[in-house]
């Protein structure tokens, strides 16, 4: 095994935090993010994932400090969620969960 296959089964074991900057503050931002997610999924002819409901609350429940920013826990940097914010030019980072 090299050392690249690896490094790539050790980043499938962590997760890593999806920081992403809300178009708008609080609810609204939230609220813009699912829909402008759901719009993605349709248009883009993707599967919309069985656990998209409990995305939505997760969404909708995370920080409730209302700032400009929300963090989304993710598997690896290639993630749906990385190609929508790519897609839908939204600011975001990557980061390793310590």
């Amino acid at each position: 095994m090299s050392e690249e296959e690896e490094v790539d089964e050790e980043e499938s074991v962590f997760h890593k935090k999806l920081k992403i900057k809300l178009k708008e503050k609080g609810n609204e931002g939230r609220l813009i993010l699912l829909t402008d997610y759901l719009d993605y999924l349709i248009r883009g002819n993707k599967t919309i994932p069985p656990d998209f409901p409990t995305f939505v609350r997760e969404i909708m429940g995370l920080d409730v400090r209302g700032g400009g920013f929300i963090h989304i826990r993710i598997w690896h940097e290639n993630s749906e969620l990385v190609d929508f914010a790519k897609a839908r030019s939204y600011e975001y980072k990557i980061d390793n969960y310590d």
